[in-house]
This record gives structure tokens, C-alpha cells and sequence, in this order.
């Protein structure tokens, strides 16, 4: 991958650079929005009066450089602790480039969007009010994106989806809460993954040998552009796709789940078979749902996803939902039709074979105790960070 990195005299000699640096933080960091309304509506980079715009981005400089005196003081020194995100090209200079003769030119085209200087430390971001944002974003900025700034970017607990069709970017920042909770519901499938790897039919264990958790791996749909970081993800060894996806969706804006499902889904073509979700109450964390998408062949060579389950686990009032039977997964779900050997699939077709299972079962009791735990961790980082504070 691209290490590019844009020198400090390329950022510092465009207004726009800084325009959108004030954008984002006012996204990010709550600052003030008539100034984001300047940027968003307010000026135009291909028209009006050059006076006019120069002592705009003036004006803009010198908030910038107050905005950059703040952050220094919430950042820590040590440099390790900060993500400085170089800015994007401007979409509309990469769609005149790269976009096929009548391509749809979007308004926001004309903004050039950049993702930086968020502040990270692990502490704060931890319990950070704001988790998940979108902005619009065309093709090629999100290419240019991905080319140049990546590498330096995609840090685990920050990380990304686009959505080709719609042209957004969304982000997410991890909490203490989603974390847990993600790596249990993770833990707890390849756990019994390895169980099923010494499961008394041979067929059965070889099989499910095959089948392994991808960690820190985000899909890359190149024929249609689309690009998602799943929070949990399992494979078969000789896959390119993950055959089951997970999502946890914790955040005050709640995160389009089944726009995420249809894009594992369709863009992979049917390679990504299972798409598995779980929407959290944000703040509180009492009342949570899951669901499920799986592949389904519409028309002749149409592939969309399909929702086979919307059901509450845990209720309002915290409590387990008794008649949820929880995430049964078969291990046919975790590959293409394709790849799983023709003496195995009628082996697979029951939930269990020789008085051993044959698939995945998450209880809603044990989600429950996955979340109860993220909940209790969640506030001993809140806790340690109010007495540091």
C-alpha cells in the first residue's frame, strides 16, 4: 500500500485544507456551527469574488490555528496517542479526472473532505459520546483516500465503511462496550469451532478445521467500490470473503444495518452468506435486538439479502428475553455452496449428528452476559477517566 504522506507546505499553502479540518472537527468535536455552515453552504471553492475568498481563508487560518492550539492541549505530547488523518482530494477534482463521460456529479462533490487531526487516546475516545458518523464522499476521494492514507489510519479502534451506491463514508470510533462485546460474540463462535473440530464424524471436524475467525480484516468489494470493516468476521481457508459477518451497532446515531447487510451481501455476490447484527440502546445499554440477513437469489443472477431474524435478547428493562432461542449458525454458512464437500452438506443439514452439534448456537442468555459485561467495563473506563480527569 501507497505510504505516501503529504508534506506540511503542500497542507499549509490550501485554504481549503484548513476549511476542512474545521468541518471536521466541528463534526467531531461539537465546535461551532455557523463556521460549518460557511464550509457546507456558505462558500463555493470554483466561483465568487478571489478577494472575498482569500480573506475567507484568512479567517479560517486563524481559526484554524486557534482550533490547533485547543487540541494541543487535549492531545497527549507523546505522539503515539493521536491520529493526524492527511486530508482527502477534493471530490470534484477526482471525479473530472476519473468518472466516465456522463457520470452523476453530486453536490457534494464540490467540498473537499478531509479526516483530521481527531484526537485518539484510547481513554477518552473509550467513552466518547459521538461513535459513528457519515459524510458524503464520492468513488475516486474514497479510492485516493485508501491509496494514500489508510496505512496510517485504519488503527483497529477507528475505522470505516463506504457505501458505493449512496457515496457516503461512514466512521466509527470503538468503545470500551462495543469492543467486549464484539470480542466475546467472536470468542464464543470460535470456541465452538474448535469443539466441532473433534467432533466424532471426521467429515464434520475436517470441515469445520477450515473455518477460521479473520481478525482486523476489512472487505474490499473492487467491482463495485463499496469497502466495510466488520467487527467480527469468520472464513474458510481458501475463501477471499468471510462466509458469516458480525456488527454491533452502539452509537448515538444508529448505524444503517441493513444498508450494511446488503452491501456485505450483493457486493461480495452471494460469497458473504450470513450477515449477523446487533443493535444496542445507546446510552443506556438495557434494550438490545439482533438480526439476521442471509443470501437469497431474487431473480437470475440477482443476489440481495434477505432478513430472517428480528428478535429482542435482552429487554428493556435489562432482562433476558426467554423466548429468543438466540444466533443458530450452520457451518454451511461460513462458505460458498461450492466449498463445502458434497459427503458433508446432508451431514450438516441437522443442528446436531451423532449426539454431538453440528452448528453454532449463541444462547440469548449468553449474549446477555456478553453484554452485562461490556456494560460493567464500559463504566470502570468511565470511572478512571473522571478520576484522571
Amino acid at each position: 500500500m501507497d505510504s505516501h504522506q503529504p508534506g506540511a507546505d503542500r497542507i499549509g499553502k490550501s485554504p481549503w485544507i484548513y476549511e476542512a479540518n474545521i468541518l471536521k472537527l466541528n463534526l467531531v468535536l461539537g465546535m461551532d456551527d455557523e463556521l460549518a455552515s460557511l464550509i457546507l453552504g456558505g462558500s463555493d471553492p470554483v466561483g465568487g469574488d478571489a478577494t472575498e475568498q482569500q480573506a475567507q481563508s484568512q479567517e479560517l487560518v486563524q481559526e484554524m490555528e486557534v482550533v490547533n492550539n485547543e487540541v494541543s492541549n487535549t492531545v497527549s505530547d507523546n505522539s503515539n496517542t493521536a491520529v493526524a488523518v492527511a486530508p482527502l482530494h477534493s471530490g470534484n477534482v477526482a471525479s473530472a479526472t476519473n468518472a466516465p463521460p456522463g457520470a452523476e456529479s453530486d453536490h457534494d462533490t464540490k467540498t473537499t473532505f478531509a479526516i483530521s487531526q481527531i484526537p485518539t487516546d484510547i481513554r477518552k475516545r473509550s467513552t466518547f459520546a459521538k461513535t459513528y458518523f457519515e459524510f458524503p464522499l464520492t468513488l475516486d476521494a474514497h479510492k485516493t483516500f485508501l491509496k494514500e492514507f489508510q496505512d496510517r489510519w485504519d488503527l483497529g479502534c477507528l475505522r470505516h465503511d463506504y457505501f458505493s451506491a449512496t457515496r457516503k463514508i461512514a466512521i466509527r470510533m470503538g468503545t470500551v462496550l462495543h469492543t467486549i462485546f464484539a470480542w466475546n460474540v467472536g470468542d464464543h463462535v470460535a470456541n465452538d469451532l474448535r469443539v466441532r473440530k473433534y467432533h466424532p464424524e471426521i467429515l464434520i471436524a475436517d470441515f469445520a478445521a477450515q473455518i477460521k475467525q479473520r481478525t482486523d480484516s476489512s472487505v474490499d468489494f473492487a467491482d463495485n467500490g463499496s469497502w466495510c470493516s466488520p467487527d467480527v468476521a469468520f472464513a474458510h481457508v481458501d475463501a477471499y470473503y468471510p462466509g458469516v459477518v458480525f456488527e454491533v451497532s452502539y452509537a448515538e446515531q444508529k448505524m444503517p444495518l441493513e444498508e450494511i447487510a446488503q452491501t456485505y451481501i450483493q457486493g461480495s455476490d452471494g460469497e458473504i452468506q450470513v450477515v449477523v447484527a446487533f443493535e444496542i440502546e445507546y446510552p443506556a445499554a438495557k434494550q438490545a435486538k439482533m438480526y439476521m440477513w442471509k443470501k437469497k437469489e431474487a431473480l437470475v443472477g440477482e443476489i440481495q439479502a434477505e432478513l430472517v431474524l428480528e428478535e429482542e435478547f435482552q429487554k428493556a428493562d435489562g432482562s433476558v428475553n426467554k423466548d429468543s432461542k438466540g444466533i443458530y449458525l450452520s457451518l454451511r454458512d461460513f462458505c460458498p455452496a461450492r466449498m463445502v464437500p458434497e459427503d458433508v452438506k446432508p451431514l450438516l443439514n441437522a443442528p446436531t449428528y451423532l449426539g454431538h452439534d453440528t452448528g453454532i448456537h449463541i444462547p440469548a442468555s449468553e449474549l446477555c452476559f456478553f453484554l452485562d459485561m461490556a456494560v460493567r467495563n464500559h463504566h470502570l473506563a468511565e470511572a478512571a477517566l473522571q478520576r484522571e480527569a
